[in-house]
C-alpha cells in the first residue's frame, strides 16, 4: 500500500512540473480598452507591490495583477495595428 501511494505521489509531482499548454486569449474588446485597462492595472501592481513590502501577505496579489497585466498586454499586442517599415 505504501508504494502505491509513493507512485501517485510520484506521478502528482511530475504533472505538476510539466507545463500546460497555454489556454487560448480571448481578446474581445476594443485597442483602446486594453490600452486603459494596462494603465489600470499597472497602477494597481504598483500600489500591490508597495504593500507586499510591508506584509508578505499581498505577494499573492502582486502575483495576480502581473499576470493579468501580462494577459491585457498579450491581447493588447494582438490587436494593435501592424505597422510596416516597408513604402
Amino acid at each position: 500500500m505504501a508504494k502505491l501511494g509513493i507512485a501517485i505521489a510520484t506521478i502528482l509531482m511530475i504533472c505538476a512540473v510539466i507545463p500546460a499548454p497555454a489556454a487560448a486569449l480571448e481578446c474581445k474588446h476594443t485597442p483602446a480598452e486594453y490600452a486603459e485597462a494596462v494603465r489600470h492595472l499597472e497602477a494597481a501592481a504598483a500600489k500591490a507591490r508597495v504593500l507586499a513590502e510591508q506584509n508578505p501577505l499581498y505577494e499573492s496579489d502582486v502575483a495576480y495583477y502581473g499576470a493579468v497585466l501580462h494577459d491585457t498586454r498579450a491581447c493588447a499586442k494582438m490587436l494593435a495595428p501592424v505597422v510596416s517599415a516597408s513604402r
